[in-house]
């Protein structure tokens, strides 16, 4: 079933007939289910290692219909290619988003489209503003991104911190009105969402998210509002191989090669997520996505941990050679802000006297695992928890300064922390 014209910002709802697709197995299909209840029972309860789950017309079904930012579902009326939205984004409303721009001129290959500072100097935008980003597209100009070349958007969300439409009182930059954190019943409780800086993905035929792992063992959910894209995640025990072999940022742009037919047949799940479909998923495998179709495809992420004892594991091997492939981790100083903050996370659901006592014992089983990991920074935190005396990075940072880390640049934090002795994400 697709989803109402309606929701579906004027795209096609239909694939054409001769669209060429990955080839799909019985046995890499994804798991479909129709009930929101079973759906929101898997985000928030189950673990996601090795598994993709999809909720058919979860747009509607979720209320998340209206959940995109309105001057890009008007942008995005009638549009045909990201370069249409692009031109119909307002000004002011490209340069008050932030996002990162991605070509595909070369065939298997994508390019990030940046910015240079002194592109910028005296200039009233900032160069990781989609306004200075289309500016640089038509700087670069044809000899540089081919005119037919695909263009992909990813990470779009606000420059500056706003109140959330549904919550004055948090502050966030993620630029949808709504989310699955706000109809997941137990989503304030759950060890770790990540709700700030949700992104927003706009693509087109031949772009899409090469192949790479998340820079935290944690889990996704996503919203596809309109278009049609290719999702394949490749098995737990492919996690080093399949990169080394494919190599980060693979694109398989159909039709393909013998060669990439074979990478596509180890994958352990490949699906075709179309307009209206919520789907979860683990970050922690390798995974790659590519916009299928005519028209412009839309979609949206949010990380969390659910209330799992083996999510718990996945987390603490975030950043350790045996689990996370190195070329993909977070900055070792973000990474300790982030145990924070399911830390936080944990002390407070389990203070809840009203907490729902099924949930309340999967907390319980989770804050167990994270203390009894060998994570120097997890083991200090728990003392610190124990001595009462709590200190937070994050809050140390904020107090010195207010501006953020330049994620384009390389880190010099990524140090090799300590692989964890605690039940191995390997065994579930």
């Amino acid at each position: 079933m697709v989803a109402e014209e309606a929701c579906c910002f004027g795209q096609p709802l239909e694939l054409p007939i001769d669209e060429p697709l990955w080839p799909i197995r019985e046995d890499q299909k994804p798991k479909v289910v129709s009930s929101v209840d079973e759906f929101l029972e898997i985000v928030q309860m189950q673990t996601h290692l090795d598994r993709v789950v999809v909720l058919r017309n979860g747009i509607g079904l979720l209320r998340q219909g209206d959940a995109a930012p309105e001057q890009l579902r008007q942008a995005a009326q009638s549009s045909r290619s990201v370069r249409d939205v692009l031109g119909r984004l307002e000004r002011s409303a490209s340069a008050s988003f932030r996002a990162r721009l991605w070509h595909y001129s070369q065939r298997g290959r994508e390019k990030e489209i940046k910015v240079p500072k002194s592109k910028v100097k005296g200039s009233e935008l900032d160069k990781k503003s989609l306004a200075a980003l289309t500016q640089q597209l038509h700087t670069l100009g044809t000899a540089k991104v081919s005119p037919d070349a695909a263009l992909y958007i990813s990470e779009l969300r606000w420059q500056q911190k706003v109140r959330h439409p549904l919550n004055p009182e948090e502050e966030v930059k993620t630029a949808t009105n709504c989310d699955i954190f706000d109809v997941a019943p137990f989503s304030k409780h759950l060890p770790l969402w990540e709700r700030s800086e949700g992104g927003i993905f706009i693509g087109e035929r031949g772009a899409g998210s090469g192949l790479h792992v998340d820079q935290c063992l944690w889990s996704n959910v996503g919203r596809n509002w309109c278009g049609f894209k290719l999702f394949a995640i490749w098995p737990w025990s492919e996690r080093h191989q399949i990169l080394d072999d494919a190599g980060k940022g693979a694109i398989f742009s159909p039709p393909l090669t013998p060669k990439e037919e074979a990478f596509l047949s180890r994958a352990k799940t490949v699906a075709l997520v179309g307009p209206g479909d919520v789907w979860v998923f683990s970050g922690g495998q390798p995974h790659t996505a590519m916009c299928v179709g005519d028209g412009i495809n839309i979609c949206a992420y949010e990380s969390f941990v659910p209330a799992h004892e083996e999510a718990m594991q996945l987390l603490v091997h975030s950043n350790t050679k045996a689990s996370h492939w190195r070329n993909c981790w977070m900055d070792d100083d973000d990474l300790d802000e982030l145990y924070e903050d399911v830390v936080d996370s944990l002390q407070r659901a389990l203070r809840d006297s009203k907490l729902n006592p099924r949930l309340r014992s999967r907390l319980e089983g989770c804050r167990k695992v994270m203390r009894e990991c060998d994570d120097s920074y997890c083991k200090e935190l728990w003392d610190q928890e124990d001595r009462g005396q709590r200190r937070r990075k994050r809050e140390e940072s904020e107090d010195c300064t207010s501006s953020e880390p330049d994620a384009e640049k390389g880190s010099d934090n990524k140090k090799l922390r300590v692989d964890v002795k605690s039940s191995s994400p390997g065994s579930v």
